[in-house]
C-alpha cells in the first residue's frame, strides 16, 4: 500500500478539515479528496464521516489510526537507521527541465537544501519526456515538469505554478497592436518553435490545440533554442508561442508578447508515481512555494 496515504490520513485526522489538511500538505482539496478515497477503496471502509464544514473518524478510522499513526513512525525509524549507510543523509533524486529557472524555483531549492542538511539532493536536468522514462524506471523520485500531458490516474502531480502560452513577436508586427490575439491568427502566421529536444511538451501541446479547431499552422522554423528565437523574432516576422513566464522575460528590445485567446492554462508541477513513498515531498513543496510563485 502507499505509505503516502497513510501519512495523508493522519494529517486529515489531525487537522479534522480537508481544506487547512490539504494546505498543510501543499496539495489542492481535490487532490486530498482523492488520496483519502483511494485509501478508504483500497480498505474497503470509509475512515471519515463527512460534515458541511468538519469532518469526524468513523468506527473504523478510530481503530486504525492508533497503527496508521504507528507506521508513519516506524517509517521514520527506518528512514533514520538506513541514513547512516548512506554517509547520513538519505536521497532525493529529482528530474528537471531546463525552464526551472524561469518559474522562480532556485531559492526554494537552495531554502529546502538549508533547511535539510540529512537529505543529499540529487538534481537532473532533461527535457519532460526523459523525465517521465526516469521516473517510470526509478532512476528518479520526482520530476519538474509541464504536467497537463501526465495521466492522472498514474501519477500523482503536485501543481506549483500555473501558466498560459503567449505570442512573441516584433514590436513591428501587425499583430503587436492586438491585445489578444486568436489561434486562427496565429495559424496564419510563421511560427518559430522552440527545440523539442529541449522540451517536447510545446509541440504537443500547441499541435493539438491547432488540431481540435481544424487549423494548419504554418511552422517556418522548428527546433529552435530560445536565445536563437529571441534573436529570429527580432530580426523577422516570425511569431513564436512560449510560456507566459518565459516570454516576458524575452520581451524588451524590440520584442513583445501577446496573450493568445482560447488557449487552456496549463501547469508547471512536481509529478511522482502513485506509489511514491518519499514523505519529504511535502517538505520540497514547502519550501518551493514559499519562496517561489505560488499557484494562481
Amino acid at each position: 500500500m502507499d505509505l503516502l496515504l497513510i501519512y495523508y490520513f493522519t494529517a486529515l485526522e489531525k487537522y479534522r478539515n480537508f481544506s487547512v489538511a490539504a494546505d498543510e500538505l501543499y496539495l489542492s482539496q481535490s487532490s486530498l479528496s482523492k488520496r483519502i478515497k483511494s485509501l478508504e477503496t483500497k480498505l474497503d471502509m470509509d475512515l471519515f464521516v463527512r460534515h458541511s464544514r468538519s469532518i469526524e473518524l468513523t468506527e473504523a478510522g478510530r481503530a486504525i489510526l492508533p497503527y496508521a499513526r504507528n507506521i508513519s513512525n516506524e517509517y521514520d525509524k527506518m528512514s533514520a537507521a538506513i541514513s547512516k549507510f548512506s554517509c547520513g543523509c538519505s536521497m532525493f533524486r529529482i528530474s528537471a527541465i531546463s525552464f526551472l529557472s524561469y518559474y522562480g524555483m532556485m531559492n526554494g531549492i537552495s531554502d529546502f537544501i538549508k533547511r535539510n542538511p540529512e537529505v543529499n539532493l540529487n538534481i537532473k536536468e532533461c527535457n519532460s519526456r526523459e523525465g517521465m522514462e526516469m521516473l517510470d524506471s526509478d532512476r528518479v523520485d520526482a520530476c519538474m515538469m509541464f504536467s497537463k500531458l501526465v495521466p492522472a490516474e498514474r501519477y500523482n502531480k503536485y501543481p506549483l505554478v500555473q501558466d498560459r502560452m503567449m505570442a512573441l513577436m516584433n514590436e513591428n508586427h501587425p499583430l503587436a497592436s492586438v491585445e489578444h490575439i486568436s489561434l486562427e491568427q496565429l495559424g496564419a502566421q510563421e511560427l518559430v518553435l522552440i527545440s523539442e529536444r529541449d522540451e517536447p511538451f510545446f509541440k504537443q501541446f500547441i499541435l493539438e490545440e491547432f488540431d481540435k479547431r481544424g487549423i494548419q499552422p504554418n511552422f517556418r522554423a522548428y527546433g529552435v533554442w530560445i536565445s536563437a528565437i529571441q534573436a529570429v523574432v527580432r530580426q523577422s516576422s516570425c511569431v513564436s508561442i512560449l510560456p507566459k513566464q518565459v516570454a516576458e522575460r524575452l520581451q524588451g528590445n524590440g520584442i513583445v508578447c501577446r496573450e493568445i485567446e482560447e488557449l487552456p492554462f496549463f501547469y508547471f508541477s512536481l509529478v511522482t508515481k502513485c506509489d511514491s513513498t518519499k514523505k519529504i515531498l511535502p517538505d520540497f513543496i514547502r519550501c518551493i512555494k514559499q519562496n517561489g510563485m505560488l499557484v494562481t
